[in-house]
């Protein structure tokens, strides 16, 4: 997970597509965790699973001031994902596994993508932009084929001419955005890290929608193979009198 992790982290910054293995293995591992806080409300569940999650981050990127601070923060956003759930599951006479996932889901994935932003800050492709004080190449490639796909059609020449075009202007735009950025290329690592963190932010909703429906088919298979079950039970409730 966490070598996807990283990946997701330099195909962000570097203006590349998202790895579908990173994607998948991303929506099974929050779905899992959401639904074992809807199997297992008590909050040392939560306590004991982002503690392993924490601690496999912390292994596979370091053991630093930055890496402990965003284990602390998964922890508690984790620790307020199992309360709301909780509060869910308990404070209904009957149950809707759904809303109680989605209540879970949304602290999980920001917890995820705030260790994710925090390991892109410490990543060696934003050091060497800090140090070269020039954005990756790939970013020179992306442009190029941005431009293939909008100018492409209105190139007239040969396909080496509008290949050479196209060049040209990836070349020279990658330039302009280099002397744009050029005084706060010594920013560059909290700044891309924080930009990564407000990307992943905004895809945060989708993530959510697709790991509450893989959420509820693992429970819809739990329930058919008899690992769990729902039954009626006879609850005291409060009512308020004036």
């Amino acid at each position: 997970m966490w070598g996807f992790g990283r990946s997701v982290s330099f195909n962000v910054i570097t203006g590349l597509n998202f790895s579908l293995s990173a994607g998948l293995v991303f929506v099974f591992l929050v779905s899992s965790i959401a639904l074992g806080y809807v199997l297992f409300p008590a909050r040392r569940w939560a306590i004991s699973i982002s503690a392993i999650v924490g601690l496999l981050f912390l292994v596979f990127f370091g053991f630093t001031w930055l890496n402990l601070l965003a284990v602390f923060g998964f922890w508690l956003l984790n620790f307020y994902s199992a309360t709301n759930v909780k509060n869910e599951m308990t404070g209904r006479t009957k149950l809707n596994t759904r809303i109680a996932l989605m209540s879970g889901l949304y602290p999980i994935i920001i917890g995820f993508f705030l260790m994710i932003s925090f390991a892109a800050y410490q990543s060696q492709i934003v050091k060497d932009i800090e140090k070269t004080e020039r954005l990756p190449s790939q970013i020179q490639t992306f442009i190029q084929q941005v431009s293939g796909q909008m100018f492409g059609s209105n190139i007239e020449g040969s396909p080496k001419q509008k290949q050479a075009i196209l060049n040209q202007i990836a070349g020279e735009a990658y330039t302009g955005i280099n002397n744009f950025f050029h005084p706060y290329f010594k920013y560059a690592p909290p700044v891309l890290s924080f930009a990564l963190f407000l990307i992943l932010i905004g895809l945060s909703w989708i993530f959510a929608w697709i790991t509450m429906a893989v959420g509820l088919v693992l429970f819809w298979i739990l329930k058919k193979t008899g690992v769990v079950r729902i039954e009626e039970r006879d609850v005291k409730a409060e009512v308020l009198i004036v």
